[in-house]
């Protein structure tokens, strides 16, 4: 296939490094038809709290549907895959690439399936594609858009 003395490099960051540190964003609401509903900040701060364990403090200014919403989240990492589970949702995540990431959260918050696809368009900028199922039907479709503010 080629030469094996071929170097491509140091390897790569270890599943979920890119989400590590603050973020500010925007969360815009559209209807299942895609109109546009609303926007609200999001402030985020993701940080590692063991070998394979790390946190996530989201803030919602007002979650759609629900209001000002506050999710403190010790998630643990398995390879690329990744759980969690509180009182408020159950998470279970996977790294399909180095910077793209897939999320299942059942969230008893907002009374809904959640389906995130994070995208980082560069180190420092982040687009989550959200679809929300409710009672087996699209409630809502959400993009949020972040920005590092602080890098680790």
């Amino acid at each position: 296939m080629g030469d094996v003395n071929r170097s491509y490099g140091p390897p790569t960051e270890r599943p979920y490094q890119c989400f590590m540190g603050q973020w500010e964003g925007l969360c815009k609401t559209f209807t299942p038809a895609g109109e546009f509903v609303e926007s609200s900040p999001v402030h985020m701060d993701v940080y590692w709290i063991g070998e394979n364990a790390w946190h996530l403090h989201e803030h919602f200014e007002n979650l759609y549907g629900v209001g000002e919403t506050v999710y403190d989240t010790p998630i643990t990492v398995d390879g690329k895959r990744c759980f969690a589970a509180s009182d408020m949702i159950d998470l279970e995540g996977a790294e399909l690439t180095p910077f793209n990431y897939v999320f299942t959260i059942h969230s008893r918050v907002s009374a809904s399936t959640v389906y995130n696809n994070h995208y980082f368009l560069d180190r420092d900028t982040r687009r989550i594609i959200t679809h929300k199922v409710r009672d087996g039907a699209t409630h809502v479709f959400q993009i949020q858009d972040f920005t590092r503010v602080v890098r680790p």
